[in-house]
């Protein structure tokens, strides 16, 4: 189970938003406009298969228009995919403050360090992590489409490991309570 939601869900999210905050648009304009705002380019196939799947659950309405002497498709939110778009949006928020708490529980860690040196240690330490788990997502969004299972196997034995680490040093945190709400 994925923490927030699944990367289908989250391109479907993208995507509405930038139909919600630009009005209609074609793919490669949607594609576009999610590389500028959130360094992430999903594939032109996955923006158009995404967009597919959303009209056929009636989240966006197509309406072909021809521009420059070709046909464009122009996706339009309907009242369905402002629906689901804002749900999906106050879920990321209630995981993303989840989250943002744990994130100062650990801040706060740090200022009880009196050493300087162990202190900029551990602020590093967590940097470090910060950009692996970067890297980590965007990993995850283009495997999860090409290698569903095994992609979803390391995930499972990546939480394993580290509960196996906690537990040795009895450390308690929050595990998924309601997560897949």
């Amino acid at each position: 189970m994925f923490p927030i939601f699944s990367p289908t869900k989250m391109l479907d999210s993208l995507i509405l938003m930038q139909i919600v905050r630009e009005g209609p648009l074609h793919g490669y304009a949607l594609t576009s406009l999610i590389d500028e705002k959130f360094g992430w380019k999903p594939s032109q196939t996955a923006v158009y298969n995404s967009l597919k799947s959303m009209e056929n659950e009636n989240l966006v309405t197509v309406k072909e228009k021809i521009e420059k002497g070709r046909a464009q498709k122009i996706y339009s939110i309907t009242e369905q995919g402002q629906q689901f778009f804002e749900e999906t949006q106050q879920c990321m928020k209630k995981h993303m403050m989840k989250n943002l708490s744990q994130f100062f529980s650990f801040v706060q860690m740090v200022g009880e360090i009196d050493n300087l040196e162990e202190s900029e240690a551990f602020q590093q330490c967590i940097k470090s992590i910060m950009e692996n788990m970067q890297s980590i997502s965007r990993m995850l969004l283009l495997l999860i489409r090409e290698a569903p299972k095994e992609t979803q196997a390391v995930i499972e034995n990546t939480l394993t490991s580290l509960r196996k680490i906690a537990t040795k040093f009895d450390i308690q945190f929050l595990e998924e309570e309601n997560m897949s709400e």
